[in-house]
């Protein structure tokens, strides 16, 4: 499989739907993967990009708290698949992959939880290139249709980038 890196872009809402996306950059190249997230994931990515911190950690800090106390470090994350749902569209699936002492171990997640996880700890964020082929939009795209629609859609996002609100 292979992977390429990204960085996080930007995390958003939807205006009118009110739904999260974190937009992952692939390095080298124009092209943009959205993947929709729930609104935990999204203040967690976001909060921690701004570097707000709050006062009390968050799920994923408490995570590489505990991970860094075992002696566990994330060394990366992998956005591995895009599996067909019923309705038509897809669920990501993700990779956290841990190093302890001479092992490394992977752990099965939602991308978004690795991503979250993965700007706390500097680690690579990597997506395989089957599912960028699949899901990104690019630039130099030959469908000009699934690019306009996409530039509509980045329009309608709102350009601060404020953290969504905790409920």
């Amino acid at each position: 499989m292979m992977l390429v890196p990204c960085t996080v872009e930007s995390v958003r809402v939807h205006v009118l739907t009110n739904q999260h996306v974190v937009l992952l950059q692939a390095q080298g190249v124009r092209r943009l993967l959205p993947i929709w997230i729930g609104p935990d994931q999204a203040y967690s990515i976001a909060t921690r990009i701004a570097g707000i911190t709050s006062e009390r950690p968050l799920t994923h800090d408490l995570m590489v708290d505990m991970l860094g106390k075992v002696g566990a470090e994330v060394t990366r994350v992998v956005v591995k698949d895009l599996v067909a749902d019923d309705q038509g569209g897809g669920v990501f699936h993700g990779s956290v992959f841990l190093q302890l002492k001479d092992r490394e171990i992977e752990v099965d997640c939602r991308p978004s939880d690795a991503i979250a996880l993965a700007v706390r700890c500097s680690a690579r964020i990597l997506v395989a290139e089957s599912v960028l082929d699949r899901s990104a939009i690019t630039a130099e795209s030959n469908d000009d249709s699934e690019l306009a629609i996409f530039k509509q859609f980045i329009e309608s996002l709102p350009d601060e980038q404020q953290p969504p609100q905790q409920s």
